[in-house]
């Protein structure tokens, strides 16, 4: 069960990095605190990136549901999936014409930090490989 609180983890100012880039993440409760709202900003060796996302439980089916769109022109739509007891967002892609599926996951979850993964399986959720691993730490506190 995926309830109202699944991401309450979450809330909170983060400051982001992986081999090559740091960032930032934001993220709060908006509209009467059904909404949690994500603002990311990140600086790598390929450039800045500026995204948002808005994850709401649907009141038309009670899942999850996360939309982001980001500086790079890109539009994702999630599904909330549970992944070893934690809440996690998964879509269905097409990369070069093969279905492939796009997962993140948060991982290691404590109140200071966690590892977060951006993952894709070609073999319909077998296997899956991580394409952007960032390390989060709650901003404010030391390493």
């Amino acid at each position: 069960e995926l309830g109202p609180d699944a991401l309450d983890f979450w809330i909170g100012d983060w400051t982001v990095s992986w081999p090559g880039g740091t960032g930032t993440n934001q993220i709060r409760r908006i509209l009467d605190g059904k909404v949690v709202e994500e603002v990311f900003e990140c600086h790598g060796e390929d450039g800045s990136l500026y995204g948002r996302s808005h994850s709401v439980i649907d009141v038309a089916d009670g899942r999850w549901k996360q939309t982001w769109v980001d500086s790079s022109g890109a539009y994702l739509d999630f599904v909330g999936i549970l992944v070893d007891g934690r809440i996690s967002f998964q879509r269905s892609a097409l990369e070069n014409d093969h279905p492939v599926l796009q997962r993140m996951v948060w991982l290691d979850v404590r109140d200071d930090g966690f590892r977060w993964e951006w993952q894709r399986s070609v073999d319909d959720g077998v296997t899956w490989t991580v394409s952007w691993p960032l390390t989060y730490r709650r901003a404010g506190r030391p390493d």
